[in-house]
C-alpha cells in the first residue's frame, strides 16, 4: 500500500501526529517497535487532562483510536532505511 506520510515511532507525538494525518483522510501508517522511552515510568505528566496517568494505557488508547480509521496502519518493527518512490 501506498501511504501519504509514514512516522517512524508509535509512542506520544508519533501516534498523535498520525490521528491528524488520519482525520484529514489522508492515509498514514505508524511502524513501531513497540518500546517506547516512557515504557518504564508508571506515570506520564504534563499532558492536559492525562497527568499522572499511565502511560502504557495512554499510548494503548492512542492506538485504538487511531486502529478506528481504515486509512491508518500499524507495523510492527524497526524503520532501518527510507527512499522516496517518484513524486
Amino acid at each position: 500500500m501506498r501511504y501519504d506520510a509514514i512516522i517512524v515511532g508509535g509512542s506520544f507525538a508519533g501516534l498523535s501526529a498520525a490521528l491528524y494525518i488520519a482525520r484529514a483522510r489522508r492515509r498514514v501508517c505508524v511502524i513501531d517497535a513497540g518500546a517506547p522511552r516512557n515504557r518504564f515510568a508508571d506515570a506520564s505528566h504534563g499532558f492536559f487532562a492525562q497527568d499522572g496517568e499511565n502511560p502504557l494505557a495512554m499510548i494503548a488508547a492512542a492506538r485504538a483510536q487511531l486502529a478506528g480509521y481504515p486509512n491508518a496502519g500499524f507495523v510492527a518493527g524497526e524503520a532501518v532505511s527510507a527512499r522516496a518512490a517518484g513524486d
